[in-house]
């Protein structure tokens, strides 16, 4: 395997965000180019995804080039492509940045977002001196935010009524759910929201459970000096308040 990434010298300091679907990362980011005027956000996940992870993977099965659309299908292809290439998505933006000239200007480059230990591991050793926002949320307060309840943070408390039997029926049938969240209590305060969208929403969140550890991800950063990493629940956190925390980090 090659040596640690030399193009850091090129480039401006280097900040990766890191966590699951729902975890508010897009409020950490903006909080970030707010606390530094003029910072550059990379081509984030999905991104990188259509342009190097789901080609590759594609490639390697001698598949059709063709856009993939379906979550759960771009957690396979993304999971394809890390067993060929170690480090996943944190080899393709080595990939990217290695090709020179991203915002050699800008005071600090964000980048939203890794996941899982593998793929910070990577990103430790290819790029040692970059920082690591983690951001975690419940599971079931992810969910409730895939399926469109808030715009920001979601404070919801378990709710006191019963479940709507027919989105009971649904969230029961998703592999793996109830061994991450309450079925009755996730169903009892998605009341009133798009049935569909809340399946879809702990599809999304359960499959991802399979893929990424976040315990573990969080271990492998604390290897590292405290200056350089920071753990955020924004379950428990305001937006206000996870903005104020990573300006005073920075």
């Amino acid at each position: 395997m090659p040596g640690p990434h030399h193009a850091s010298a090129a480039h401006a300091p280097l900040v990766v965000l890191v966590g699951l679907t729902g975890v508010g990362k897009s409020t950490a980011v903006q909080a970030l180019r707010t606390a530094v005027p003029g910072a550059a956000v990379l081509p984030n996940r999905r991104e990188l995804a259509d342009r190097i992870v789901i080609p590759d993977a594609q490639r390697l099965a001698g598949e059709p080039l063709e856009p993939v659309r379906d979550r759960l299908q771009r957690f396979r292809l993304s999971a394809r492509y890390a067993e060929a290439h170690p480090g996943g998505l944190a080899h393709a933006l080595e990939r990217y940045l290695s090709r020179g000239g991203e915002a050699v200007d800008a005071p600090l480059l964000l980048f939203d977002n890794l996941r899982g230990e593998a793929e910070v591991a990577y990103a430790c050793e290819r790029f040692p001196a970059a920082r690591f926002v983690v951001l975690e949320a419940p599971a079931a307060m992810r969910v409730l935010r895939l399926a469109g309840r808030n715009d920001a943070f979601d404070r919801t408390e378990s709710a006191s009524g019963p479940a709507p039997a027919a989105l009971l029926a649904r969230l029961e049938r998703v592999d793996g759910l109830a061994g991450l969240l309450d079925v009755h209590g996730l169903a009892a305060n998605a009341e009133g929201l798009d049935p569909e969208a809340v399946e879809t929403g702990a599809r999304v969140v359960a499959e991802e459970s399979l893929h990424y550890d976040i315990g573990a991800t969080w271990r492998r950063l604390e290897a590292l000096p405290a200056a350089q990493r920071i753990r955020l629940d924004t379950g428990r956190l305001s937006p206000l308040q996870v903005g104020d925390r990573l300006v005073a980090w920075l």
